[in-house]
């Protein structure tokens, strides 16, 4: 019930509200029996004193908004009629200055209207209630995002607030082609959303298809846009997401102008985007604030770093076990007299130092910041050189942990697949050598060209190749020349 519409018709519906303020008072109450935070104000009204009543959850409201904009204009107003009717639309229509209002009809939409923060106003021998948007409920101040950290650009982030990241949206897109609409998620808790796009650059196809997914997903209550991906995502084993999510208003509306379809959830402070290609995992905001020589080389590093996180330990292991011959003799020999006094072969060596380097990531994160860092240090200084000096784990081993968690660092976003996968590539090459590698790339490089998120090629622009698309893949053309980039999408 963020922005409230006025409602044309009453609807037909058994659970309408009653002509009496008593029966829709007693309804009320017994909804929201035993709390403490539900608040009524009864009162009379005009010279015939004609029984009111506001209703309303404390701590929901805007105690500000509701004398300025509602109680006062009311209490104040000189010569109201003395007819029910009149006096409910008077004040409708003339006398609250409220900014967001509406009627309602049934009990449910008192119910909701309530939940959702706002004031009802009911008048004894009127069926109808008028709802006021006076929201006050406490939420997080829009500050820098937390998670998406660029070096230039804006520094304003999502909120956890609905109406605050639409407005953000907003500002930044100043058109009357953007879209936010509003729809309901969730079967028992319901979760407002919006579905933003920019009218005549997004597909009609796709944004039904993005509202129809919306609307069957049947989980009680949503906890963040985690909830929702899997829906958007659509069935099928997938190893990288094809769903983007950001937490930057600028990149967002970013990808609202390349014509894509944007979802936001109440509640979050990111946001979700379809659709979503694989190359964009390698981009950055920064990318488009720096020369397009500086940007190729970004994006490169960022490339480089990805395939390092993934084989880097496999293919250690690989050479090895299987494969010594193409490694140099002098490093042959000191990894040879490193491995000899371990008491684990290499690839259970692997597999324990990245389930340990889990391990020590898992625990910085779930503790206090404070404590946190604290059990990082220990972790990586203390332990790894522990375990050298005792002889448990071979240096050349704690090297290229090191190098691969440094480099899975690059790409933040792509932790979770990207450590699935190393896991994987440690079992392959400790198994089968590379051979094992080379058979686990071709199976995760045809997982990927086999995605279409909401019909569009997960490899695109490279494949199928597209000329305009290449303006902005791994090299980024001058503005001049880059102009916009439009999705098609095939159903």
């Amino acid at each position: 019930m963020g922005l409230l519409e006025p409602v044309t018709a009453p609807p037909e519906n058994n659970n309408r509200l009653s002509a009496s303020l008593t029966e829709n008072a007693v309804a009320l109450g017994a909804l929201f029996s035993g709390c403490f935070d539900y608040k009524t104000r009864r009162t009379e009204l005009s010279s015939a004193r004609i029984p009111a009543q506001f209703f309303f959850l404390d701590g929901m409201c805007d105690n500000k908004e509701i004398f300025l904009s509602i109680t006062e204009p009311i209490f104040s107003a000189r010569s109201l009629p003395e007819e029910t009717e009149e006096l409910f639309a008077t004040i409708r229509d003339n006398v609250s200055v409220s900014v967001q209002q509406s009627e309602l009809f049934t009990l449910d939409e008192a119910r909701d209207a309530l939940l959702a923060g706002n004031l009802l106003f009911f008048i004894d021998g009127n069926s109808e209630a008028l709802c006021f948007g006076a929201q006050g409920y406490a939420k997080k101040a829009i500050g820098e995002p937390q998670t998406d950290m660029q070096e230039q650009g804006s520094r304003e982030g999502f909120s956890d607030s609905i109406k605050d990241n639409a407005s953000l949206v907003r500002r930044r897109l100043k058109t009357a082609e953007l879209r936010l609409e509003r729809v309901t998620v969730g079967t028992g808790f319901k979760t407002d959303a919006l579905v933003c796009y920019i009218r005549g650059r997004a597909d009609a196809r796709m944004i039904g298809d993005v509202k129809e997914r919306l609307e069957k997903i049947r989980i009680d209550y949503i906890s963040g846009e985690g909830c929702v991906e899997p829906f958007l995502a659509g069935k099928g084993l997938r190893v990288f997401r094809t769903v983007g999510f950001t937490e930057r208003p600028d990149v967002f509306c970013a990808k609202l102008t390349e014509g894509k379809v944007g979802v936001i959830v109440d509640g979050t402070p990111h946001a979700l985007t379809v659709p979503f290609t694989f190359i964009e995992n390698f981009t950055a905001l920064d990318d488009y604030q720096k020369r397009p020589f500086y940007a190729l080389f970004l994006r490169c590093i960022r490339i480089l770093s990805f395939l390092c996180g993934i084989f880097l330990p496999g293919a250690y292991v690989a050479a090895a076990m299987y494969h010594p011959e193409m490694i140099p003799a002098g490093m042959l020999y000191n990894i040879v007299s490193s491995v000899v006094g371990t008491p684990f072969p290499v690839m259970a060596e692997a597999l324990l130092v990245h389930i340990v380097y889990e391990i020590v990531r898992e625990a910085g994160l779930r503790m206090p910041r404070a404590v946190g860092q604290a059990v990082s240090i220990v972790g990586a200084l203390i332990i790894g050189d522990a375990a050298v000096t005792a002889g448990l784990i071979s240096a050349p081993m704690l090297i290229i942990m090191a190098l691969t968690a440094i480099t899975s660092a690059v790409i933040s976003e792509m932790h979770d697949p990207v450590c699935v996968l190393r896991l994987a590539f440690i079992l392959a090459g400790g198994t089968a050598g590379f051979y094992g590698l080379f058979l686990g790339a071709g199976v995760l490089l045809l997982n990927v060209c086999a995605q279409e998120p909401f019909g569009v090629p997960f490899t695109l622009p490279l494949l199928p190749l597209r000329k305009d698309g290449l303006r902005d893949s791994l090299v980024r053309r001058d503005w001049r020349r880059m102009g916009r980039m439009r999705f098609r999408v095939k159903f």
